[in-house]
């Protein structure tokens, strides 16, 4: 579906969050954004003192204390194209035919021009006029809302309030997008939560579609302008758009995403909170409240491994809190406001690990790793306790690896294990068996087939690493012949395919 954008920005702002920690145990979270706002300290307080001495509120003076105490670890993030004359390029991936020929497209753009991105940090960008503005009409919508008294202050700041969604770029949105699809309201008998949600997303399905080209583009997310003008985006822009629309008539919304467990990449949609603080998900333009969760028994893609939910505030049991280098954990959990939802989604299970040996770099924490295009990507984390480790809430029938992470990488500790749905783990490792069957296979490379006659090398996971087993020409029928296959053993072909296994009977992509 689309490469995850989520920590792309965040490498940028760890200098950011090291000062903010530093200063975390001496001053309050409100003076931190202040001293870190540097220039832009006076438009903040403008906002503070408006909330204080003329509008005279505690609730909006109490939200504006929220959003810039918790502005430090947002941003937005921009990728920018340049000739060799330092003039913009606009590329629009919707002047090609399909994700093959943007991603050419773009790849011959980037070979000969700058490729630039600009991070723009909130807590330096945010202006006293868009905040007052954003904050008086968010509590009009809120306390005019048939459903203010079953939503709470705290689910109002995180779901309702926020100016953003991920890291698109900032703009005033709530009451363009509100008189857009305000008459949606006449349609509707009775205006619970659920039922707004699902005429207000009936009507963005005429409005917004998602188109992988947007993929293959790859520049970050759009704004809620751009949407409004490109109609079309991946999934990272539509959960954004939907978000932004259901926000707008009062109704708390988040996003939440994974990271594939049994295909490259990952994906995002929105959930909603309905008057009881249930949530439930929707693909915005798409699946309702209701109907969404069922997509993810439809497609070997989506099977779990992990979900997690993006919220505008900090994650308090974060692991960033744990460690007093941030530089020690890998990128994905410096992230500071996202939260582990995986048992909303699936059945999970704990599991536990004993080191065979001793690590031969002291480490405090350990990583448990699916193969996400191309690499081992961490997507939970547990504390080494006399030799023996604990992940919680991990979704079955997905390949894992345990590692740890050192010098700016993750290495293996473990061999590659399969978390089977009864709970129990299978090790996969070397085996002299041979496999009886021969099987055929097409692997495909984002949207492209394998070329007649190109040699594809195939490797085998042995002593913690990959190594070359054969090389494999495609035949006339553009298929790849695979022979000589050993059971119990990991393979993948190089740069591309998802790892699989293979026995007498049945070839398994993980």
């Amino acid at each position: 579906m689309r490469k995850t954008h989520l920590y792309w920005w965040f490498l940028g702002i760890l200098i950011v969050f090291a000062v903010y920690k530093t200063w975390f145990a001496k001053v309050d979270d409100l003076e931190v954004a202040l001293k870190l706002a540097g220039a832009n300290r006076r438009e903040l307080e403008k906002v503070i003192a408006h909330y204080k001495n003329v509008d005279e509120d505690k609730e909006k003076l109490k939200a504006t204390q929220f959003l810039i105490s918790n502005s430090i670890i947002h941003a937005s993030q921009k990728t920018g194209i340049r000739d060799i004359y330092h003039n913009s390029i606009q590329f629009n991936p919707l002047d090609y035919k399909d994700f093959p020929s943007v991603r050419e497209a773009k790849d011959s753009l980037f070979k000969v021009s700058q490729v630039t991105t600009i991070i723009n940090y909130d807590i330096q960008e945010l202006r006293s006029d868009f905040l007052i503005k954003h904050i008086d009409r968010c509590f009009k919508i809120w306390r005019g809302s048939p459903w203010k008294d079953k939503i709470d202050f705290d689910k109002f700041c995180n779901y309702i309030l926020p100016y953003r969604g991920t890291s698109e770029s900032i703009c005033y949105w709530p009451e363009e997008l509100y008189n857009k699809y305000q008459n949606v309201l006449d349609t509707i008998q009775e205006k619970t939560i659920i039922n707004t949600c699902i005429a207000l997303n009936t009507a963005i399905a005429n409005d917004i579609s998602y188109d992988n080209r947007w993929v293959a583009r790859g520049l970050g997310v759009q704004s809620i302008h751009d949407i409004l003008e490109t109609k079309s985006g991946m999934c990272d822009d539509l959960t954004v758009y939907g978000l932004c629309v259901m926000r707008s008539f009062g109704i708390p919304v988040s996003i939440d995403f994974d990271i594939h467990g049994r295909h490259n990449y990952g994906h995002s949609w929105c959930v909603v909170f309905d008057e009881s603080g249930d949530a439930e998900s929707f693909g915005p333009g798409e699946q309702h409240p209701g109907e969404h969760k069922h997509t993810f028994a439809k497609s070997r893609y989506r099977t779990l491994a992990k979900v997690f939910r993006k919220n505008f505030s900090a994650n308090e049991d974060g692991l960033y809190l744990q460690v007093n280098d941030e530089n020690d954990i890998p990128p994905f959990f410096r992230v500071r406001n996202i939260s582990d939802v995986t048992k909303e989604y699936i059945k999970t299970y704990n599991i536990e690990y004993m080191l065979e040996q001793p690590l031969s770099v002291k480490q405090k924490y350990l990583y448990i790793c699916v193969f996400n295009n191309g690499v081992w990507k961490p997507v939970q984390w547990g504390e080494i306790s006399q030799d023996h480790v604990v992940f919680e809430n991990m979704g079955a029938d997905i390949l894992y690896m345990i590692g740890c992470f050192n010098k700016k990488r993750i290495y293996p500790v473990s061999e590659p294990f399969i978390l089977k749905t009864d709970g129990s783990k299978k090790f996969l490792g070397t085996s002299s068996v041979k496999v009886s069957k021969q099987f055929a296979i097409k692997v495909i490379k984002g949207y492209e087939a394998p070329k007649k006659n190109k040699e594809y090398y195939l490797y085998f996971w042995e002593n913690r690493r990959w190594n070359l087993s054969q090389t494999i020409i495609v035949n006339k029928d553009s298929l790849l012949d695979l022979a000589n296959l050993n059971k119990n053993t990991l393979y993948k072909f190089q740069n591309f395919s998802r790892p699989f296994t293979v026995n007498d009977s049945t070839f398994t992509w993980w």
